[in-house]
């Protein structure tokens, strides 16, 4: 019954990422308010803020950051679709778990619009160990 549940999910969540794919159109590029642009340093504190208060062990996260600039990403439809635009930031995150050993590098996306956080996506994990990116706020 597990198998079934797990395959069940993992269908589900392709299915859904599969409808949430694609890039955006001229126009929508066009037409994109990305809101006021956001320093390196102030994204990092941000997201480093929030991460602190979702891993069990803050003061164990090693992060590798990536470049903040322009960027989008598409909600699935079960958060309510279309595009969100703002400054993106990539960041790996690894930190200890409840056992004490770390859980290796989690991928993490930020979008910032006028210099706060609109939406945050990060690694989720099914039964069986797989994995999707699942938006987390």
């Amino acid at each position: 019954m597990k198998v079934l549940k797990t395959i069940f999910l993992i269908c589900l969540v392709s299915m859904l990422n599969g409808c949430a794919l694609g890039p955006p159109t001229q126009e929508e590029l066009a037409n994109a308010d990305y809101g006021t642009p956001i320093t390196q340093e102030r994204a990092e504190r941000l997201a480093k803020d929030f991460l602190s208060r979702r891993l069990k062990d803050p003061y164990s996260a090693q992060y590798q950051w990536g470049t903040v600039s322009k960027g989008w990403i598409r909600n699935a439809p079960i958060h309510g679709g279309g595009l969100v635009f703002g400054y993106k930031l990539d960041v790996s995150v690894n930190a200890k778990n409840s056992y004490g050993g770390y859980v290796g590098f989690k991928p993490y996306i930020f979008i910032f619009h006028n210099g706060s956080i609109k939406t945050v996506y990060g690694q989720q994990e099914l039964d069986g160990g797989n994995s999707y990116m699942g938006k987390i706020y």
